[in-house]
């Protein structure tokens, strides 16, 4: 794995944070610090985001990157939406994402 790929999900990982700290703030929001905390972490992690997905396609063709990250992100934060916000999932969802996968695929063959 190349450094570039490294940047690449490293940046999937900070946006899906990024998600994951404003849920947690819409879930607090009547606790207006730390609904502002939790809003602040997850901006800073969405501008660390930025770095390393730009910093990725130094070295990845955008028309890759995009898709990879995009994919990646619905992925990961519907898995943290599962696993720790405990919303359902469907078989449709199921569907959805293995449908994204496919296509990501598709899109870096």
């Amino acid at each position: 794995m190349n450094r570039y790929t490294f940047f690449l999900i490293f940046a999937v990982l900070l946006n899906a944070g990024s998600n994951v700290f404003y849920k947690y703030s819409s879930l607090n929001s009547h606790q207006k610090l730390l609904s502002l905390v939790l809003i602040t972490l997850g901006l800073l992690l969405g501008g660390v985001n930025a770095v390393f997905y730009t910093r990725s396609l130094k070295g990845i063709s955008l028309n890759i990157a995009y898709p990879i990250f995009s994919a990646g992100s619905i992925i990961l934060v519907t898995l943290v939406s599962i696993l720790i916000f405990r919303e359902s999932v469907t078989a449709l969802k199921i569907v959805g994402i293995s449908i994204i996968c496919l296509g990501v695929v598709l899109v870096s063959v």
